[in-house]
Protein backbone atom coordinates (compact mmCIF):
# COMPACT_ATOMS: atom_id res chain seq x y z
CA UNK A 1 0.00 0.00 0.00
CA UNK A 2 1.35 3.72 -1.04
CA UNK A 3 1.33 6.13 2.04
CA UNK A 4 -0.43 8.68 -0.25
CA UNK A 5 -3.89 6.02 -0.14
CA UNK A 6 -3.44 6.27 4.04
CA UNK A 7 -6.40 8.01 5.55
CA UNK A 8 -7.45 8.42 9.09
CA UNK A 9 -9.13 5.65 11.06
CA UNK A 10 -12.78 6.50 12.47
CA UNK A 11 -13.75 2.88 13.70
CA UNK A 12 -17.03 1.76 14.06
CA UNK A 13 -19.43 3.76 16.66
CA UNK A 14 -20.81 0.27 17.45
CA UNK A 15 -17.67 -1.33 19.28
CA UNK A 16 -16.54 2.34 21.43
CA UNK A 17 -20.27 2.00 23.03
CA UNK A 18 -20.21 -1.74 22.87
CA UNK A 19 -16.98 -1.46 24.90
CA UNK A 20 -18.32 0.83 27.16
CA UNK A 21 -21.09 -0.14 28.23
CA UNK A 22 -19.67 -3.55 28.62
CA UNK A 23 -17.15 -1.65 31.39
CA UNK A 24 -20.20 -0.02 32.99
CA UNK A 25 -21.54 -3.19 33.56
CA UNK A 26 -18.92 -4.95 34.56
CA UNK A 27 -17.79 -2.64 37.07
CA UNK A 28 -21.78 -2.56 38.45
CA UNK A 29 -21.39 -6.18 38.26
CA UNK A 30 -18.43 -5.99 40.57
CA UNK A 31 -19.69 -3.69 42.79
CA UNK A 32 -22.58 -5.16 43.61
CA UNK A 33 -20.82 -8.70 44.49
CA UNK A 34 -18.56 -6.56 46.01
CA UNK A 35 -21.40 -6.10 49.13
CA UNK A 36 -21.72 -10.02 48.98
CA UNK A 37 -18.53 -10.73 49.14
CA UNK A 38 -16.46 -7.76 49.23
CA UNK A 39 -12.48 -10.13 49.67
CA UNK A 40 -13.56 -11.72 47.00
CA UNK A 41 -14.28 -8.43 45.04
CA UNK A 42 -11.28 -6.71 45.55
CA UNK A 43 -8.95 -9.48 44.97
CA UNK A 44 -11.11 -9.65 41.41
CA UNK A 45 -10.64 -6.38 40.81
CA UNK A 46 -7.00 -6.05 41.49
CA UNK A 47 -6.12 -8.93 39.04
CA UNK A 48 -8.11 -7.28 36.60
CA UNK A 49 -6.83 -3.37 37.19
CA UNK A 50 -3.07 -5.44 36.88
CA UNK A 51 -3.75 -6.93 33.68
CA UNK A 52 -4.86 -4.19 31.60
CA UNK A 53 -2.74 -1.79 32.90
CA UNK A 54 0.26 -4.58 31.84
CA UNK A 55 -0.76 -3.55 28.36
CA UNK A 56 -0.59 -0.26 28.54
CA UNK A 57 3.11 -0.15 30.87
CA UNK A 58 4.34 -3.03 28.30
CA UNK A 59 3.61 -1.10 25.50
CA UNK A 60 5.45 1.75 26.87
CA UNK A 61 8.69 -0.47 27.67
CA UNK A 62 8.82 -1.45 24.38
CA UNK A 63 8.29 1.86 22.82
CA UNK A 64 10.92 4.01 25.09
CA UNK A 65 12.64 0.99 23.99
CA UNK A 66 12.68 1.50 20.35
CA UNK A 67 12.81 5.29 20.33
CA UNK A 68 15.92 4.51 22.64
CA UNK A 69 17.74 2.53 20.66
CA UNK A 70 17.16 4.55 17.74
CA UNK A 71 15.02 1.38 15.78
CA UNK A 72 13.67 2.40 12.15
CA UNK A 73 12.20 -1.30 11.50
CA UNK A 74 8.91 -0.51 14.22
CA UNK A 75 8.21 2.67 12.90
CA UNK A 76 5.16 1.35 11.01
CA UNK A 77 3.77 -0.47 14.41
CA UNK A 78 4.35 2.56 16.66
CA UNK A 79 1.20 4.00 16.72
CA UNK A 80 -0.94 1.15 18.63
CA UNK A 81 1.98 1.03 21.38
CA UNK A 82 1.77 4.82 21.76
CA UNK A 83 -2.46 4.41 22.01
CA UNK A 84 -2.25 2.01 24.75
CA UNK A 85 1.07 3.35 26.66
CA UNK A 86 -0.93 7.46 26.42
CA UNK A 87 -4.02 5.53 28.14
CA UNK A 88 -1.92 4.39 31.21
CA UNK A 89 -3.38 7.74 33.08
CA UNK A 90 -6.72 6.23 33.18
CA UNK A 91 -5.93 3.59 35.36
CA UNK A 92 -5.10 6.08 37.96
CA UNK A 93 -9.11 6.66 38.71
CA UNK A 94 -9.31 2.93 38.66
CA UNK A 95 -6.93 2.79 41.21
CA UNK A 96 -8.92 4.13 43.49
CA UNK A 97 -11.30 1.19 43.92
CA UNK A 98 -8.04 -0.71 44.51
CA UNK A 99 -6.96 2.39 47.27
CA UNK A 100 -10.64 2.03 49.53
CA UNK A 101 -9.84 -1.59 49.54
CA UNK A 102 -6.52 -1.66 51.25
CA UNK A 103 -7.52 -3.23 54.66
CA UNK A 104 -9.30 -5.97 51.92
CA UNK A 105 -5.89 -6.32 50.20
CA UNK A 106 -2.97 -5.88 52.56
CA UNK A 107 -2.27 -7.77 55.42
CA UNK A 108 0.49 -4.63 56.47
CA UNK A 109 -2.48 -2.27 56.67
CA UNK A 110 -3.79 -4.15 59.56
CA UNK A 111 -1.37 -7.12 61.21
CA UNK A 112 -3.72 -9.51 61.93
CA UNK A 113 -2.65 -11.43 65.13
CA UNK A 114 -2.16 -15.12 63.34
CA UNK A 115 0.99 -13.50 61.74
CA UNK A 116 2.73 -14.41 65.02
CA UNK A 117 5.56 -12.40 66.88
CA UNK A 118 7.90 -13.25 64.17
CA UNK A 119 5.75 -11.82 61.58
CA UNK A 120 4.40 -9.19 63.32
CA UNK A 121 8.01 -8.01 64.31
CA UNK A 122 9.25 -8.40 60.56
CA UNK A 123 5.97 -5.77 59.71
CA UNK A 124 6.95 -3.28 62.41
CA UNK A 125 10.59 -3.35 60.46
CA UNK A 126 8.62 -2.97 57.10
CA UNK A 127 6.81 0.07 58.09
CA UNK A 128 8.38 3.02 57.00
CA UNK A 129 7.82 1.83 54.10
CA UNK A 130 4.47 -0.40 53.79
CA UNK A 131 2.65 2.59 55.30
CA UNK A 132 -0.46 3.85 53.47
CA UNK A 133 0.14 7.47 53.36
CA UNK A 134 3.50 6.57 51.48
CA UNK A 135 2.07 3.51 49.45
CA UNK A 136 -0.76 6.28 48.45
CA UNK A 137 2.44 8.56 47.50
CA UNK A 138 4.02 6.28 45.45
CA UNK A 139 1.25 5.42 43.43
CA UNK A 140 0.66 9.16 42.62
CA UNK A 141 4.38 9.35 41.29
CA UNK A 142 4.21 5.71 39.67
CA UNK A 143 1.33 7.49 37.37
CA UNK A 144 2.31 10.78 37.01
CA UNK A 145 6.09 9.33 35.40
CA UNK A 146 4.12 7.01 33.08
CA UNK A 147 0.96 9.49 31.66
CA UNK A 148 4.09 12.39 31.30
CA UNK A 149 6.22 9.94 29.15
CA UNK A 150 3.48 8.23 27.18
CA UNK A 151 1.61 11.52 26.63
CA UNK A 152 4.12 13.17 25.53
CA UNK A 153 5.80 11.07 23.14
CA UNK A 154 1.64 10.26 22.09
CA UNK A 155 1.48 13.93 21.42
CA UNK A 156 4.57 14.55 19.43
CA UNK A 157 4.21 11.86 17.55
CA UNK A 158 0.56 13.08 16.63
CA UNK A 159 1.77 16.41 15.78
CA UNK A 160 4.07 14.65 13.64
CA UNK A 161 1.74 13.69 11.35
CA UNK A 162 0.37 17.53 10.33
CA UNK A 163 3.97 18.30 9.45
CA UNK A 164 3.61 20.09 5.69
CA UNK A 165 7.01 17.98 4.63
CA UNK A 166 9.84 15.74 6.56
CA UNK A 167 11.91 18.83 7.22
CA UNK A 168 13.58 20.58 10.27
CA UNK A 169 10.50 20.17 12.48
CA UNK A 170 9.75 16.94 11.75
CA UNK A 171 13.09 15.75 12.35
CA UNK A 172 13.38 17.31 15.41
CA UNK A 173 10.14 15.89 16.78
CA UNK A 174 11.60 12.55 16.29
CA UNK A 175 14.65 13.62 18.31
CA UNK A 176 12.58 14.82 21.13
CA UNK A 177 11.18 11.57 21.21
CA UNK A 178 14.04 9.92 21.30
CA UNK A 179 16.10 11.71 23.84
CA UNK A 180 12.96 11.92 26.14
CA UNK A 181 12.59 7.90 26.09
CA UNK A 182 16.77 7.59 26.91
CA UNK A 183 16.26 9.65 29.53
CA UNK A 184 12.79 8.52 31.12
CA UNK A 185 13.40 4.67 30.44
CA UNK A 186 15.14 3.97 33.59
CA UNK A 187 12.65 5.94 35.39
CA UNK A 188 10.09 4.05 33.95
CA UNK A 189 11.12 0.57 34.06
CA UNK A 190 12.06 1.35 38.27
CA UNK A 191 8.15 2.42 38.59
CA UNK A 192 7.11 -0.47 37.18
CA UNK A 193 9.49 -2.88 39.22
CA UNK A 194 8.47 -0.66 42.57
CA UNK A 195 4.80 -0.90 41.33
CA UNK A 196 4.99 -4.35 41.01
CA UNK A 197 6.21 -4.81 44.68
CA UNK A 198 3.49 -2.03 46.11
CA UNK A 199 0.39 -3.64 44.61
CA UNK A 200 0.94 -7.20 43.93
CA UNK A 201 4.13 -8.41 45.99
CA UNK A 202 2.75 -6.69 49.13
CA UNK A 203 0.03 -9.10 49.45
CA UNK A 204 2.29 -11.35 51.07
CA UNK A 205 4.08 -8.87 53.03
CA UNK A 206 6.46 -11.15 54.45
CA UNK A 207 8.11 -12.90 51.21
CA UNK A 208 10.05 -11.41 48.98
CA UNK A 209 12.49 -11.48 45.53
CA UNK A 210 14.84 -9.35 44.08
CA UNK A 211 13.20 -11.26 40.80
CA UNK A 212 9.98 -10.67 41.06
CA UNK A 213 9.82 -6.88 39.74
CA UNK A 214 11.49 -8.52 36.69
CA UNK A 215 9.45 -10.94 36.25
CA UNK A 216 5.97 -8.70 36.32
CA UNK A 217 7.73 -6.76 33.99
CA UNK A 218 8.72 -9.48 30.90
CA UNK A 219 4.97 -10.51 31.58
CA UNK A 220 3.70 -7.18 30.91
CA UNK A 221 6.04 -6.65 27.67
CA UNK A 222 4.94 -9.96 25.97
CA UNK A 223 1.04 -8.90 26.87
CA UNK A 224 2.01 -5.59 24.88
CA UNK A 225 3.95 -7.29 21.92
CA UNK A 226 0.87 -10.10 22.10
CA UNK A 227 -1.65 -7.51 21.73
CA UNK A 228 0.12 -5.74 18.94
CA UNK A 229 0.45 -8.97 16.99
CA UNK A 230 -3.42 -9.44 17.41
CA UNK A 231 -4.28 -5.99 16.69
CA UNK A 232 -1.78 -5.93 13.61
CA UNK A 233 -3.31 -9.46 12.17
CA UNK A 234 -7.02 -7.88 12.38
CA UNK A 235 -6.60 -4.41 10.80
CA UNK A 236 -5.61 -5.14 7.46
CA UNK A 237 -7.92 -3.11 5.77
CA UNK A 238 -7.28 0.13 3.83
CA UNK A 239 -5.38 2.51 5.73
CA UNK A 240 -4.55 0.66 8.50
CA UNK A 241 -1.17 0.03 9.95
CA UNK A 242 -1.71 -4.19 9.53
CA UNK A 243 -1.68 -3.52 5.89
CA UNK A 244 1.27 -1.89 5.38
CA UNK A 245 3.20 -5.08 7.48
CA UNK A 246 4.54 -7.63 5.26
CA UNK A 247 6.17 -10.76 6.54
CA UNK A 248 9.42 -9.21 7.16
CA UNK A 249 8.26 -7.59 10.28
CA UNK A 250 5.71 -10.15 11.43
CA UNK A 251 8.85 -12.15 11.44
CA UNK A 252 10.91 -9.48 13.65
CA UNK A 253 7.48 -8.94 15.85
CA UNK A 254 7.55 -12.69 16.59
CA UNK A 255 11.43 -13.02 16.97
CA UNK A 256 10.66 -10.30 19.50
CA UNK A 257 7.39 -11.91 21.49
CA UNK A 258 9.58 -15.28 21.27
CA UNK A 259 12.78 -13.50 23.13
CA UNK A 260 10.38 -12.23 26.19
CA UNK A 261 8.63 -15.52 26.34
CA UNK A 262 12.08 -16.59 27.26
CA UNK A 263 13.04 -14.42 29.72
CA UNK A 264 9.86 -14.56 31.35
CA UNK A 265 10.27 -18.08 31.81
CA UNK A 266 13.84 -17.65 32.61
CA UNK A 267 12.94 -14.94 35.67
CA UNK A 268 9.98 -17.33 36.47
CA UNK A 269 12.27 -20.48 36.64
CA UNK A 270 15.17 -18.54 38.59
CA UNK A 271 12.96 -17.46 40.93
CA UNK A 272 11.58 -20.66 41.68
CA UNK A 273 15.15 -22.65 41.53
CA UNK A 274 17.02 -19.95 44.09
CA UNK A 275 14.13 -20.57 46.62
CA UNK A 276 13.82 -24.62 46.26
CA UNK A 277 17.35 -24.86 47.18
CA UNK A 278 17.85 -22.58 49.46
CA UNK A 279 14.20 -23.99 51.30
CA UNK A 280 14.32 -20.96 54.08
CA UNK A 281 11.13 -20.51 56.02
CA UNK A 282 10.23 -16.96 54.65
CA UNK A 283 10.14 -18.14 51.11
CA UNK A 284 9.13 -21.22 50.76
CA UNK A 285 5.21 -20.33 51.64
CA UNK A 286 4.68 -18.55 48.51
CA UNK A 287 5.52 -20.73 47.04
CA UNK A 288 3.17 -23.73 48.51
CA UNK A 289 0.20 -21.38 48.35
CA UNK A 290 0.53 -21.60 44.84
CA UNK A 291 1.87 -25.37 44.20
CA UNK A 292 -0.59 -27.28 46.74
CA UNK A 293 -3.70 -28.46 45.69
CA UNK A 294 -5.35 -26.73 42.60
CA UNK A 295 -3.19 -24.34 41.84
CA UNK A 296 -0.80 -27.06 41.43
CA UNK A 297 -2.36 -27.49 37.94
CA UNK A 298 -2.42 -23.83 37.23
CA UNK A 299 1.73 -23.77 37.42
CA UNK A 300 1.50 -26.48 35.81
CA UNK A 301 -0.24 -24.48 32.97
CA UNK A 302 1.85 -21.21 32.84
CA UNK A 303 4.73 -23.73 32.13
CA UNK A 304 3.06 -25.11 29.14
CA UNK A 305 0.65 -22.69 27.66
CA UNK A 306 2.77 -19.26 28.62
CA UNK A 307 6.59 -20.88 27.57
CA UNK A 308 6.92 -24.49 25.83
CA UNK A 309 4.13 -24.06 23.23
CA UNK A 310 4.58 -20.73 22.14
CA UNK A 311 8.45 -21.21 22.33
CA UNK A 312 8.00 -24.02 20.00
CA UNK A 313 5.25 -22.47 17.69
CA UNK A 314 7.58 -19.06 17.90
CA UNK A 315 10.50 -21.29 16.60
CA UNK A 316 8.82 -22.01 13.06
CA UNK A 317 9.72 -19.05 10.85
CA UNK A 318 6.43 -19.91 8.49
CA UNK A 319 4.30 -19.34 11.56
CA UNK A 320 5.99 -15.69 12.66
CA UNK A 321 5.99 -14.33 8.59
CA UNK A 322 1.38 -15.20 8.67
CA UNK A 323 -0.39 -12.69 10.29
CA UNK A 324 -3.34 -15.05 10.76
CA UNK A 325 -0.74 -17.33 12.68
CA UNK A 326 1.24 -15.19 14.53
CA UNK A 327 -2.13 -13.42 15.79
CA UNK A 328 -3.56 -16.90 16.74
CA UNK A 329 -0.37 -17.78 19.04
CA UNK A 330 -0.06 -13.84 20.16
CA UNK A 331 -4.20 -14.47 21.39
CA UNK A 332 -3.59 -17.47 23.25
CA UNK A 333 -0.68 -15.40 25.30
CA UNK A 334 -3.11 -13.12 26.16
CA UNK A 335 -5.26 -15.44 27.77
CA UNK A 336 -1.79 -17.26 29.25
CA UNK A 337 -1.26 -13.23 30.55
CA UNK A 338 -4.67 -12.99 32.46
CA UNK A 339 -3.90 -16.85 33.80
CA UNK A 340 -0.32 -16.01 35.30
CA UNK A 341 -1.81 -12.54 37.18
CA UNK A 342 -4.88 -14.25 38.70
CA UNK A 343 -1.88 -17.22 39.87
CA UNK A 344 0.14 -14.28 41.52
CA UNK A 345 -2.96 -12.57 42.95
CA UNK A 346 -5.51 -14.88 44.56
CA UNK A 347 -3.38 -17.45 46.21
CA UNK A 348 -2.52 -14.47 48.87
CA UNK A 349 -6.24 -14.64 49.83
CA UNK A 350 -7.07 -18.68 49.12
CA UNK A 351 -3.56 -20.32 49.56
CA UNK A 352 -3.45 -24.35 48.50
CA UNK A 353 -7.33 -24.23 47.27
CA UNK A 354 -8.01 -22.98 43.78
CA UNK A 355 -11.20 -20.36 43.48
CA UNK A 356 -12.59 -18.66 40.96
CA UNK A 357 -14.69 -15.89 42.13
CA UNK A 358 -17.48 -14.43 39.36
CA UNK A 359 -16.31 -11.16 40.45
CA UNK A 360 -12.78 -11.54 38.79
CA UNK A 361 -14.60 -12.35 35.35
CA UNK A 362 -16.49 -8.87 35.54
CA UNK A 363 -14.43 -6.73 36.94
CA UNK A 364 -11.47 -8.13 34.02
CA UNK A 365 -14.90 -7.25 31.29
CA UNK A 366 -15.52 -3.74 33.21
CA UNK A 367 -11.72 -2.37 33.37
CA UNK A 368 -11.19 -3.48 29.86
CA UNK A 369 -14.05 -2.19 28.66
CA UNK A 370 -13.45 1.14 29.71
CA UNK A 371 -10.31 0.89 29.23
CA UNK A 372 -11.02 -0.14 25.26
CA UNK A 373 -13.38 2.10 24.87
CA UNK A 374 -11.11 4.61 25.90
CA UNK A 375 -8.04 3.57 23.31
CA UNK A 376 -10.61 3.60 20.55
CA UNK A 377 -12.18 7.05 21.37
CA UNK A 378 -8.43 8.67 21.35
CA UNK A 379 -7.32 6.80 18.40
CA UNK A 380 -10.91 8.17 16.25
CA UNK A 381 -9.63 10.72 13.88
CA UNK A 382 -6.01 10.04 13.61
CA UNK A 383 -3.93 7.92 11.35
CA UNK A 384 -2.67 4.07 12.34
CA UNK A 385 0.68 4.92 11.80
CA UNK A 386 2.89 8.02 12.36
CA UNK A 387 3.02 9.20 8.56
CA UNK A 388 5.48 12.06 8.76
CA UNK A 389 8.08 10.14 10.65
CA UNK A 390 11.13 10.65 8.61
CA UNK A 391 11.97 7.12 9.05
CA UNK A 392 8.75 5.45 8.13
CA UNK A 393 9.66 4.67 4.56
CA UNK A 394 12.80 2.59 5.92
CA UNK A 395 10.52 0.60 8.42
CA UNK A 396 8.57 -0.13 5.25
CA UNK A 397 11.42 -1.07 2.71
CA UNK A 398 12.82 -3.22 6.20
CA UNK A 399 15.81 -5.54 5.00
CA UNK A 400 15.08 -9.50 5.38
CA UNK A 401 16.71 -10.87 8.54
Amino acid sequence: MRLEVLTRWEGSPRVRLGALAAGVLGLVATGAGGLAAPREAAYGYLFAFAYWLSLGLGALLILAAFHAARARWPTVLRRPLELMATCCPLFAAFFIPVALSLPLLFPWVRPPPDLGSHGLELLAHKRPYLNVPFFLVRACFYFAVWGAVGGLLYRWSVRQDTEADLGARSVRLTQWQRRLSAGALPVVVLCVSFASLDWLMSLEPLWKSTVYGLYVGCGAVVAALSAVAVLAAAWRGPGQFGALMGPRHFQRLGTLLLAFVCLWAYCGYSQFMLMWVASLPEEVPWYRARLDGGWRQVAVLLAVGHFAVPFFLLLVRRVKQRPRALGLVAAWLLLMRAVDLYWLVVPALHPRALDVHWTALTAWVGVGGLAVAACLALARGSYTVPVRDPFLLHSLEVPES
